[in-house]
């Protein structure tokens, strides 16, 4: 049996590790695909921003009054104007003719880039030739558009005239990115640009995964619990199943001492010569009919047990006298021969009926008082105190007998449990008294404590509601 529960844990433990981590794996690639969107839709906040700016300053080249006029092989005049593109094996050049004045530069690019392309070039370079790129009115251009972003800009040198095309990507120092860096080519042609370090704040991202990662959370909680569930539930079979094995142990010794004392007085009554004596006879079936009374005593108890448990128990709630049936227990309640048993009652003013099952409290004393008696030396007081405490009546029995330890003042209500101290001082018990009283004070939607030190004594304090 242990070596199959440590193979339900194993197994248990390995699939729903299993099942987190396959959650936790998906969980990542949805906030990878979440973070490459929420990247890009930066990215094109970033670039409006960029167009915006390129936009100011051809605004600016446009106020010069000098116009222009883009044409391949051919030629243009204008006004203000007389531009000549002429097309060479690297690229193109360009003349520019203001006022008198010409300006003549080369623009190489690759000879394969496709129409768009060019013009785009073509265009950025002569408005980056009148008005130059100014990183400071990019700068105070984000502050204004994203200011919940920081953005560092840093001057970009690239030598390979193939690679001025602009790009982005995220930065791969952690396992999430922790930065976006942007490459922004203000002049493609002449492989100017700045690199953009742009500070990611990951709460838009957790908003964007709120449902999924709530969802994702909820799985695996629900995994853990089922999993603590089933553990705790193999957990209490296996306890249950010791407490079966205990159960069954304590019940076959509790019931060899009367089967064996019951045999010894059959055995005496079955021989002729010693039933003369009438006073021997005399003893030894007072001494049968006690064996016969804690056999079914036991039996009782065993049977109101499971009934208790079962819910089978049928209650009769009636109005009865508390005080006469206190008296009449202990009046009943036997007493061992070696030991002294004094007791004492108190009773509120005015407290006389009280409404419970009469059969089930009569019972439930019995228990106590029994429990009193049992867990106490040679000589034990045992006083009963009734009293009204608000809309409940409070029954308490108290004894100065062995005390219960604190530690194991949470497990005496426990079905079969017996305290590990009582085992060397032969006092019989099935384990089941005060289990029973506590069933039976819930059954009546009361409650049940107690108060107890070792060596002083225990005080069991019963509260019923009226």
């Amino acid at each position: 049996m242990e070596k199959r529960i440590r193979l339900i844990y194993i197994f248990s433990l390995f699939a729903a590790l299993s099942a987190i981590g396959m959650q936790g794996y998906w969980l990542y690639n949805q906030l990878q695909y979440e973070m490459q969107r929420y990247a890009k839709e930066l990215v094109g906040k970033i670039k409006e921003v960029e167009e915006e700016e390129f936009r100011m300053r051809k605004q600016e080249a446009l106020d010069t009054k000098v116009t222009y006029v883009l044409n391949r092989n051919v030629e243009h005049s204008a006004s203000l104007v007389d531009e000549r593109l002429s097309h060479t094996s690297t690229g193109f050049k360009l003349s520019l003719k203001d006022s008198g004045r010409i300006d003549q530069f080369n623009l190489k690019f690759n000879a394969s880039m496709p129409e768009d392309s060019l013009l785009m070039g073509v265009d950025r370079s002569v408005v980056d030739h009148f008005v130059p790129f100014s990183g400071e009115r990019l700068d105070s251009l984000l502050k204004v558009r994203l200011p919940e972003y920081a953005i560092n800009c840093s001057p970009l040198e690239v030598g390979d005239t193939l690679d001025t095309a602009s790009s982005w990507r995220l930065s791969d120092d952690t396992f999430l990115p922790s930065s976006l860096l942007i490459k922004y080519m203000y002049s493609p042609f002449e492989a100017r640009g700045i690199l953009m370090n742009v500070s990611l704040s990951f709460h838009p991202l957790l908003v964007r995964m709120a449902g999924q990662l709530g969802i994702s959370l909820l799985l695996i909680l629900l995994l853990i619990s089922c999993l603590w569930f089933q553990i705790a539930t193999i957990l209490k079979q296996k306890k249950i199943g010791m407490m079966r094995e205990d159960f069954v142990h304590t019940m076959i010794h509790e019931l060899r001492r009367p089967v064996q004392a019951l045999k010894m007085c059959i055995s005496f009554l079955n021989d002729p010569e010693m039933r003369t004596d009438e006073e021997t006879c005399r003893e030894v079936t007072h001494d049968a009919i006690f064996e016969l009374d804690n056999l079914s005593a036991y039996l009782g108890k065993l049977k109101d047990m499971v009934c208790a448990d079962g819910g089978m128990t049928p209650f009769t709630i009636s109005s009865f006298n508390l005080q006469e049936l206190v008296e009449k227990v202990l009046r009943l309640i036997p007493v061992p021969p070696d030991k002294q048993v004094s007791f004492s009652t108190a009773y509120a003013p005015g407290l006389s009926h009280i409404t419970a099952d009469p059969v089930h409290m009569a019972n439930m004393l019995c228990n106590l008082v029994e429990n009193a008696i049992k867990y106490s030396g040679p000589e034990v007081h045992i006083r009963i105190v009734a009293m009204r405490m608000g809309k409940s009546v409070e029954l308490s029995v108290e004894d100065d007998g062995f005390g219960i330890s604190p530690a194991e003042q949470r497990k005496v209500f426990e079905k079969f449990y017996r305290s590990p101290r009582l085992s060397g001082k032969q006092i019989p018990g099935l384990g089941l008294g005060l289990s029973y009283v506590r069933q039976i004070v819930e059954a009546h939607h009361g409650r049940v404590s107690l108060q107890s030190k070792i060596g002083e004594g225990t005080k069991v304090i019963v509260t019923l509601p009226q």
